[in-house]
């Protein structure tokens, strides 16, 4: 919705921005009217439709403002920059996997092997390697899992943090070092295109030699609709970024359940060991 809020802003301030009137004045007019509540909740102070609004504001020449303005109202980032179900998805399958864990050795550790190794005392039969075995390691395997349930959920708050375009996200450890590179290459090249207006009209020093940049360059001289091209841009930078996300959260998905499957196996092993021993006895 932030990114609806911001268009609706841009739009306005497009046919609304007056002669006599400076153009961060006229961005907070028409962001502080009720109506703009319609599009969406505030935009947060950290989060880039901000700062491209505070950069809008900062550009001294009018005519430069307005042809940022006409630029950034023919966008629609909307759709483009949502949290797909999908990756909600993957998400959610890990948050069952975590409850599903912590049910079975929950279950097993309250319930179960305190009554096996209660009827081996009783009996005073000596206990099964295989329980002796899990009830010795049952936390450290616990804990492996647990450390790598946390490790894909904090990577997976930080990939929507992506989605959200908090600025300096980029800029985590987490991101840049255990996302993947063409995730980290994708979003910075949006954080361009979606930048470039306001390098273009407020006259920021850019790197020439930065194939974005270029390109739009060229565009801006031709008789091209840049909008149009940005658009195309981002839609492609976004689709790249859904995917190369999707495909690191189902690569974590997977090796935590592979764990989650050999931790079960132990269980399974050491539940029937004592089950083994005792109908042999009974």
């Amino acid at each position: 919705m932030t990114w609806k809020r911001f268009g609706y802003i841009c739009r306005k301030a497009s046919v609304e921005y007056k002669d006599q009137e400076k153009i961060s004045r006229c961005l907070s007019r028409i962001e502080s009217e009720k109506s703009c509540d319609l599009y969406g909740g505030k935009i947060r102070i950290d989060s880039w439709p901000r700062k491209i609004l505070d950069d809008i504001g900062n550009i001294q020449d009018k005519q430069k403002a307005q042809d940022t303005i006409e630029i950034y109202k023919g966008l629609n980032f909307a759709n483009q920059f949502e949290l797909p179900m999908r990756f909600k998805r993957v998400t959610g399958y890990l948050a069952f996997v975590i409850f599903f864990f912590c049910i079975l050795v929950g279950i097993y550790q309250l319930k179960v092997a305190p009554s096996f190794l209660e009827v081996f005392e009783n009996f005073k039969i000596s206990i099964p390697s295989n329980l002796l075995f899990y009830q010795e390691y049952w936390k450290h395997v616990v804990f492996a899992v647990s450390v790598m349930l946390v490790f894909s959920f904090v990577i997976g708050f930080k990939m929507k943090k992506l989605f959200m375009f908090t600025v300096g996200v980029e800029n985590s450890f987490i991101v840049k070092f255990l996302v993947f590179r063409s995730v980290r290459e994708s979003y910075q090249r949006v954080i361009e295109i979606i930048q470039f207006p306001i390098f273009f009209f407020s006259g920021a020093k850019k790197q020439i030699d930065d194939p974005v940049v270029s390109h739009l360059q060229s565009i801006s001289s031709s008789k091209m609709c840049i909008s149009k091209e940005m658009q195309e841009l981002i839609e492609i930078e976004m689709q790249s970024i859904l995917e190369s996300c999707e495909k690191q959260m189902k690569l974590m998905s997977a090796v935590v359940a592979m764990v989650v499957v050999v931790a079960i196996f132990f269980f399974l092993v050491s539940a029937y060991s004592p089950l083994s021993i005792l109908g042999d006895i009974l």
